[in-house]
């Protein structure tokens, strides 16, 4: 008996395609008006990883997230010491589609939250432990593409993570967002409580062709609203 040749090209490839079906691109994450001008892409791209920096770097990655939040995604928040509900209410974000989980920080038990996680949620900020590995953060960053869901990964300094090192950046991002503070207002002469916080964020990265930078007023980007 003679064999049928098997070719492999354009035509077995359009063949599989046409099983399969080709994967649908969705729409990024919204965000508030005021940090769009700082995304080429006017919100977060699902699939993709975003690193927070700086002083301001968790107040920046929940106000980025809220708005999403407020108009049906999910948010986890994981591994961040001291992140309190109030904090993330005053960040913008539905409090009613927020879950915050504090998973050992032994490098196993913290990966396999996050993986867990990231099959419910639309974006997951998340502080790393100092035990993390390249390799694992290569995986979960596969899962979080394979999800089409967004990573937020926060660095925090010291005084928000006490006796703890700083984790190395072992997740390549894809945008890499430096928020710092400049001002704050409300707590001068008495006051009892922060009205205004000004931050200048910076945004680069292999996703961003030139960096993009301006002093935003974090307080009134929280309440915003997207159109």
């Amino acid at each position: 008996m003679g064999r049928t040749p098997v070719r492999y090209g354009v035509g077995v490839a359009t063949d599989l395609r046409s099983h399969l079906g080709t994967p649908v691109v969705r729409a990024p994450l919204p965000i508030a008006p005021s940090f769009a001008p700082l995304f080429a892409d006017g919100g977060l791209v699902r699939g993709r990883t975003v690193a927070c920096t700086g002083d301001a770097a968790l107040s920046t990655a929940l106000a980025l997230a809220a708005s999403a939040t407020r108009l049906g995604s999910w948010l986890a928040v994981i591994g961040v010491p001291q992140l309190g509900v109030g904090a993330a209410i005053e960040a913008g974000v539905a409090i009613e589609r927020i879950v915050l989980a504090q998973p050992p920080r032994a490098s196993r038990e913290w990966v396999a939250t996050v993986a867990a996680l990231v099959e419910g949620f639309d974006v997951l900020i998340v502080a790393p432990p100092t035990s993390l590995s390249a390799h694992d953060a290569r995986r979960l960053q596969t899962r979080v593409a394979a999800r089409q869901s967004v990573l937020i990964v926060v660095h925090l300094p010291p005084p928000l993570a006490p006796h703890t090192r700083l984790a190395p950046q072992v997740f390549g991002a894809d945008l890499d967002v430096r928020a710092d503070t400049v001002a704050w207002s409300g707590i001068e002469q008495g006051g009892s409580h922060i009205t205004q916080r000004m931050v200048h964020v910076r945004v680069s990265g292999r996703r961003c062709a030139s960096p993009r930078e301006a002093t935003i007023d974090l307080s009134c980007a929280t309440n915003q609203r997207v159109s």
